[in-house]
């Protein structure tokens, strides 16, 4: 029996994060491990700690259950000498000894995420050797090294030594590069480092093997052994394959990863054995145990600990005796508590809120947050104390804080404090929803903040907490760590775990994959349930608890690809990438590397490396910074109305909103905003914007903020199949309250019954649609009377529809009702409407608190304003200037990506622009397709009305374009064109602002001049004044018009005379081509001397030259006959030459309709669409919004075993406004809207490619531009699936092909189109 091995190097999921690499899940590892018999591991990601917290819950788990299985924690860097691109990034492992080196961990992981950067399309996080040693030498003795695997610096070298050897060429150079690397890397890490081997049978490995031994013997190191698993066993080789296939093939899986798998020790032996001898292996092995030994266990959990932040320190102080706690807390030593208790008073007092009421609801609250804290160890008032410091700020940046979100509203103290914006105890608002003393944790505060501000908001808070970090913290980690986003991991969905498989499958008669229509159409098989698709298992196995049958449709089309559902089942729930969290937050103080590690998400924002769940294992704090659009729409039109005088200019935003919109402000009883909201007079009305809450708005008709509140919960529940609609039935109580004592009585109910109901059902007119109505239901003792946890269970299992729990709520309900009637009442109709979904009142409440600001905004004030703002936003239109950037506002041969929004530019080469943020073109025209549905005037942009973004013309009832949307107009010239308004005509506004030709012609087609003179008499004009016009003609001009025909060929004298100039030109060509230096002469070669003969002066001729003064003289009498031609016809001429000039200008600059024009500057049809008058008929061009969303199968057939549905093919027509290269997307706007257009990679690279030709003098000309360009109408082929439209075409060519380019729109109808790109298909 051998003995054991510790594998240092293994791999997770977490390995995904930046490329797929591995398809071990951190449990299964571990569990593998254990079962082939090794005494431990190291996990190793790829430059990534994210599975720490999951893996040391493991390791703590087998400690307590007695097993001696030993986990290391480590991290496979990449180490280099400099951060370039270009470079090999070689691989190399750290190790934690203890907690003190995870620390060491942590710190260099994030400055190696820090400082990544993007080379060769991926991104690179590699560690400098220099801040390896830096940083290294605080941790030494506490953190492990070893070289990694192949793709390791000396792996590297060995083989690289290794082939010269096998040469027999000089390796000296490379070994002393061995020597100095392992040199530096025992400088670092002492008797902690040691050299990585690898159990394989590939010669190259064998060869890397051998040369590290004698290596290592050389200069006393000691060898261990890593199998670099990133999957288990070979069993789960091909779905490893297939998931790494699946990447498009990125990624090389043949013979780099044949032996990357956990190995029981016979198998370590035998592969090894094929690089040492036994007694080396002994040796090896026994050396990965010395690893092992060295690793100690430490736990990674530390208690939640709540910042606390420097607050006002109120004096101690005598009062409130009849309160234990709030007396208490006046004279408390915690400085936090003071600060809450004084702080909540002052309050109470402004708000003449003072009373027995109150200040029972705060000692109760105090009660709580205490009980927790001392559970907890540590100070819960401190929380609330820091978000109200934050408020402060977040209004100082510019942002609206909402009134509030979820349970926090029911905190008095959150309300006294200014975090929300209700009175709890006016609405009714129990505490318990938030916390009690049963659910011993933090409870969050959930803020909505302004989109457009969030980004300033966390840079300034991180610039206002330089100072908290301790003063031995690195700089870059002080200004960038003060508050850090929370990261969220990314898995394979249902779906994408489908269509990855797919992708990744390989067979015999699927050797690139699976066709992608089988894999959507299988990806459509899949049940959607509330928005949300069923989990593989339950399409598989079904799920009794909540009612669902396998899919036998699904396993039956997979089945016809042996081995699918087993690809598909190990991929689903794989990590595969990080983001941000929504909202969450964490602020860090002091050493930041204590509790986390940094790293960046793919758009280079610093956020954690653990999730929400781990950062709170690690002792870390959540807060909650959300967003919510109607934030920035009420913020934008507020500073509309502030801009044109219509609210107080001089007053903050705080001070409007609190003057103005402040839930204890707002006129919630005016009758306009209900009227409002009946009529569906007011866009984007919060929670109210869909269609189904339009429609519930309509019919329940609501007139006041609590009948808003029932509409928000009740719109959201669907009842029992069979029964009346929870809505349906609130409309007609609410017409007839009397049928609900009707229903009760029938039903068999007491008076006394009906009167214990009152208090839940009444409020909402006999339907209680939230969460607390069902609580506080229960929890009556002369209902059912239900503990708060017996409640708050029942409301996850109504909420959630767990079927299998439902019965025993049922039994519970009936078995407690004070009668078998009122249990039978409450569960159909107290519990029954909120099977499957509910609302929170708290939430619904404040969230209509919320809707009534933006009727109130909408219908206090001319509502364009409010049209205006909900435009900018939806459009994507918000200024930001603290993204500014230098864009090329022309380039030949590229065009200009932001945010992976394309876009091409004007023909003007005037260098760059200052843009802000680009303008995502597809979001715009949907916006304004919205907003012009709904019968709002969008104008064009006006030279002397417009700004930077849209704006309100009150005057007209309309919203003026703004200057951002239009292509080629940078910010600086903006500021020009506002600062010398206005303007009496084009001409003015030309001579006065001097606008680079691009601009002004951007400015003329966008409609910029309309209100002075008509577009196209303008636009030429613009181009009569500034085209390349001549006032006088002499015989410089000989070559121009030669050009364009004008010289006059009507006798043989002017025949000859035009030969003559060409023959001049031709002369001095060749003269000057000989290199040689004559003087007075031109070298003549035979051409030449044909042509002076046929003019008959060969006595100028003298040995293959010719005098030039003499040749001067015969030239000038020639050119005397056009000079007299000029004199005589010169405005005849110049009238024909400036004609032929402006119509090159018009080719140039102003081709196309007005519509046209309006696309290429503004993304938008003022007028109608370019293709609105296309026989579509004829063409058989479908409207896309009638499409089935899902395909229609025309018919199917068997290729093999494998069922093929051939689809219904329809046609679209558009016109692309943008691209995304990264999604291989095109948007299209259609006559009818917005379509996003999904391409496969290489149909998109194929039509999305601009061509070019190599001319005879070696330049290169543009002979075709993308199709994917702005402006370019195309009818595309294909279905419709989901809300996108897929290409589409069939082998065997039914149907026609997948793109066309409509090249022309006739007079008639008809098109001119074209079918292929210049160089053929």
């Amino acid at each position: 029996m051998k003995s054991s091995y510790f594998n240092c190097h293994t791999h997770t999921m977490y390995s995904n994060l930046r490329i797929l690499d591995s398809t071990n899940r951190p449990e299964d590892v571990i569990n593998k491990a254990i079962e082939l018999g090794l005494s431990g591991l190291a996990i190793t990601d790829h430059e990534c700690l994210s599975s720490h917290v999951i893996i040391n819950k493991i390791a703590k788990k087998l400690r307590e259950d007695g097993s001696d299985f030993k986990i290391a924690l480590g991290n496979e860097i990449y180490l280099v000498n400099e951060r370039k691109n270009g470079q090999k990034y070689y691989h190399f492992l750290l190790m934690a000894k203890d907690a003190y080196g995870y620390k060491g961990l942590k710190e260099l992981s994030s400055i190696a995420w820090y400082n990544s950067y993007t080379d060769r399309k991926l991104e690179r996080v590699p560690l400098l050797k220099s801040e390896l040693k830096e940083i290294g030498s605080k941790y030494k003795g506490h953190i492990i090294a070893t070289t990694a695997c192949r793709g390791g610096e000396l792996s590297t070298l060995a083989l690289e030594k290794y082939k010269l050897d096998q040469m027999g060429q000089n390796s000296q150079e490379i070994a002393q590069k061995m020597l100095e690397f392992t040199q530096f890397c025992k400088e670092v890490f002492g008797e902690d480092f040691y050299i990585e081997c690898a159990p394989s049978t590939d010669k190259e490995q064998i060869a890397i093997n051998r040369t590290l031994l004698r290596f290592a013997q050389a200069v006393g190191l000691k060898l261990t052994v890593g199998t670099d698993a990133h999957y288990l066993t070979p069993a789960e080789r091909p779905i490893h394959k297939a998931y790494l296939n699946s990447k498009e093939g990125d990624r090389e899986v043949d013979s780099f990863y044949q032996f990357t798998y956990l190995m029981p020790t016979n198998e370590i032996y035998e592969l090894l054995g094929y690089s040492f001898s036994e007694n080396e292996i002994d040796n090896i092995l026994n050396t990965s145990i010395e690893i092992q030994d060295k690793i100690e266990f430490y736990d990674l959990f530390n208690k939640q600990s709540i910042m606390e932040i420097k607050v006002k320190d109120y004096p101690k102080q005598k009062g409130l005796e009849k309160y234990p706690v709030l007396h208490s807390m006046l004279e408390s030593d915690n400085i936090q508590e003071r600060y809450w208790v004084n702080q909540c008073i002052e309050s109470l007092d402004k708000k003449e809120l003072n009373n027995d009421t109150y200040l029972s609801r705060l000692e109760e609250e105090a009660d709580t947050k205490r009980t927790i804290g001392e559970k907890l160890n540590t100070c819960m008032f401190a929380y609330p104390n820091t978000l109200q410091h934050y408020i402060d700020l977040f209004w100082q940046c510019g942002s609206i804080v909402g009134a509030g979100r979820g349970s926090s509203c029911s905190g008095l103290n959150h309300y006294l404090l200014g975090i929300t914006q209700l009175d709890p105890i006016k609405w009714n608002l129990p505490w318990f929803r938030y916390m009690n003393k049963e659910r011993v944790e933090i409870g969050d505060i959930d803020l909505d903040l302004c989109p457009s501000k969030r980004p300033f908001i966390i840079e300034k808070i991180k610039q206002e907490r330089e100072d908290s970090f301790n003063t031995d913290v690195a700089p870059w980690a002080k200004k960038n760590l003060g508050i850090t986003l929370i990261a969220t991991f990314g898995t394979e969905k249902t779906k994408s775990a489908i269509l990855a498989a797919c992708r990744g499958y390989r067979s015999k008669d699927c050797p690139d994959g699976i066709d992608v229509d089988e894999a959507q159409y299988l990806s459509s098989l899949v049940p959607e349930e509330r928005g949300f698709l069923w989990p593989i298992h339950d399409v598989l196995f079904g799920n009794q608890e909540k009612g669902r049958k396998p899919v036998q449709t699904f396993i039956r089309a997979a089945e016809n690809y042996p081995g699918l559902i087993e690809i598909i089942q190990s991929i689903e729930g794989l990590v595969n990438k990080r983001s941000s969290h929504a909202s969450g937050v964490v602020f860090f103080e002091g050493d930041p590397f204590e509790k986390c590690a940094f790293m960046k998400t793919p758009k280079g924002e610093i956020i954690s490396q653990y999730d929400l769940h781990d950062l709170e294992y690690l002792g870390n704090t959540k807060y909650d910074f959300l967003v919510t659009d109607v934030q920035d729409k009420l913020a934008t039109t507020i500073q509309l109305l502030q801009k044109d005088n219509q609210i107080e200019s001089d007053l903050s935003l705080r001070e409007v909103y609190e003057k103005y919109f402040h839930p204890e402000v707002l006129p919630i009883e005016d009758k306009r905003i209900w009227e409002a909201l009946e009529n569906g007079e007011v866009i984007n009305v919060f929670q109210f914007d869909s269609l189904v809450g339009i429609q519930a708005a309509k019919r329940i008709k609501p007139k006041n903020v609590l009948e808003l509140m029932d509409a928000n919960g009740l719109m959201r529940l669907m009842g029992e199949d069979g029964e009346e609609r929870p809505i349906d039935k609130y409309i007609r109580f609410k017409n007839n309250i009397s049928l609900w004592y009707e229903e009760m009585t029938k039903f068999g109910l007491t008076k006394e019954e009906q009167k214990t109901l009152e208090p839940y059902f009444l409020e909402s007119f006999g339907v209680p649609p939230s969460q607390e109505q069902l609580m506080l239901m229960l929890m009556d003792k002369d209902i059912c009377n239900f503990t708060l946890a017996e409640s708050n269970a029942a409301r996850k299992i109504v909420g959630k529809k767990l079927m299998d729990k439902i019965p025993q709520l049922r039994e519970k309900i009936f078995a407690q009702a004070k009668s078998p009637l009122l249990g039978e009442y409450v569960w159909k109709h107290g519990v029954g409407p909120q099977m499957g979904y509910s609302f929170s009142k708290i939430h619904a409440l404040v969230y209509s608190f919320i809707g009534a600001q933006t009727l109130y905004i909408a219908t206090h004030w001319d509502p364009i304003y409010w049209d205006t703002g909900c435009l900018i936003v939806n459009s994507g239109s918000l200024e930001d200037n603290s993204e500014e950037e230098l864009v090329d506002i022309f380039e030949q041969e590229s065009d200009d990506i932001q945010d992976g929004v394309i876009f091409e530019d004007l023909p003007d080469k005037s260098a760059k622009i200052r843009k802000t943020t680009s303008t995502d073109y597809g979001k715009m025209a949907k916006a304004i397709g919205e907003i012009r549905d709904a019968g709002i005037k969008i104008s064009l942009v006006d030279i002397n009305k417009s700004n930077f973004s849209f704006s309100p013309d009150v005057e007209n009832q309309q919203i003026l374009f703004g200057f951002k949307g239009m292509l080629g107009i940078g910010d600086d010239f903006v500021t020009e064109i506002i600062n010398n308004r206005p303007y009496v005509s084009p001409k003015d506004f030309l001579n006065r602002v001097k606008p680079k030709k691009g601009a002004m012609i951007a400015l003329i087609k966008g409609g910029a001049f309309d209100s002075m003179i008509d577009r196209k008499l303008c636009m030429g004009w613009y181009l009569w004044e500034t085209c390349d016009k001549k006032n006088n003609l002499n015989l410089q001009n000989m070559p121009t018009l030669i050009k364009y025909n004008l010289i006059p060929q009507d006798t043989e004298e002017e025949k000859i005379a035009l030969r003559v100039y060409e023959f001049n030109r031709y002369l001095k060509a060749i003269t000057k081509a000989s290199g040689k230096i004559l003087k007075d002469r031109y070298i003549l070669d035979t051409r030449a001397i044909d042509f002076i003969q046929e003019i008959e002066q060969d006595s100028l001729i003298d040995d293959m030259t010719i005098n030039s003064k003499a040749w001067d003289k015969v030239y000038q009498k020639y050119m005397d006959i056009f000079r007299d031609w000029l004199k005589s016809n010169m405005k005849d001429i110049l009238d024909k030459l400036n004609g032929i000039i402006f119509k090159e200008a018009w080719s140039k600059y102003a081709q196309g309709s007005i519509s046209a024009w309006e696309m290429n500057i503004l993304c938008f049809y003022y007028h109608e669409h370019e293709l609105t008058n296309v026989d579509f008929k004829k063409y058989n061009i479908m409207n896309y919004t009638t499409l089935p969303k899902e395909p229609i199968i025309e018919r199917t057939f068997y290729k093999g075993n494998h069922q093929i549905n051939i689809y219904k093919l329809s046609l679209i027509c558009g016109t692309c406004i943008a691209k995304n290269k990264t999604k291989s997307t095109i948007t299209l706007l259609t006559p009818q809207g917005v379509v996003t257009v999904k391409f496969s990679k290489e149909h998109f690279t194929y039509y999305d490619r601009q061509l070019s030709e190599r001319l005879p003098d070696g330049k290169k000309k543009v002979v075709e531009k993308s199709w994917f360009s702005r402006g370019s109408m195309l009818i595309v082929q294909g279905i419709k699936r989901d809300d996108s439209f897929i290409p589409k075409k069939y082998a065997n060519g039914s149907g026609g092909h997948r793109l066309y380019k409509i090249t022309e729109v006739l007079p008639n109808g008809e098109l001119v189109l074209q079918t292929e790109r210049y160089q053929g298909e």
